[in-house]
């Protein structure tokens, strides 16, 4: 599937190996650095995913912006995906509590790497996207294992 896909992360080399990364499973990425900006690009446009890291430091938090895409009736059904690449000791202390967060306020999974792997970022991402059948309605998961 070829999905349009806003990641939004401040660290220039987390954007570059996520786009790299979404790239290569087909996917077209728009990239934002700030809450500001991913809101004001899913104002004028839809997207089929939202990634976003999980610790912003440019104003407002992630919760914020996760309720938001929730609440707002052209995005409450984007899946999206809370990132945590290369976290710091208090990031990983503060872990178990973010992820339970995120699954209460709706994210669709939260993902947390050691170091950036390329392979595993993309098959997570990528198992987010169930295959359509002709109809357009998504093949359930018993309908996959008959294939």
């Amino acid at each position: 599937m070829n999905a349009l896909i806003l990641a939004l992360n401040e660290e220039q080399k987390h954007s570059d190996s996520v786009s790299a990364s979404l790239r290569k499973s087909g996917h077209t990425v728009i990239l934002a650095k700030n809450f500001s900006e991913a809101i004001a690009i899913l104002n004028l446009r839809h997207v089929d995913m939202i990634i976003s890291d999980v610790h912003l430091q440019n104003g407002g938090n992630v919760f914020d912006f996760l309720r938001w895409v929730k609440k707002n009736p052209s995005t409450l059904d984007t899946p999206f995906v809370l990132f945590c690449s290369e976290p710091t000791a208090l990031a990983k202390f503060i872990d178990d509590g973010l992820r339970t967060s995120a699954r209460l306020l709706g994210a669709a999974m939260y993902i947390t790497m050691e170091s950036f792997d390329e392979d595993e970022f993309r098959r997570l991402i990528d198992s987010l996207f169930k295959p359509l059948k002709d109809d357009g309605q998504p093949v359930a998961d018993d309908e996959l294992d008959e294939n």
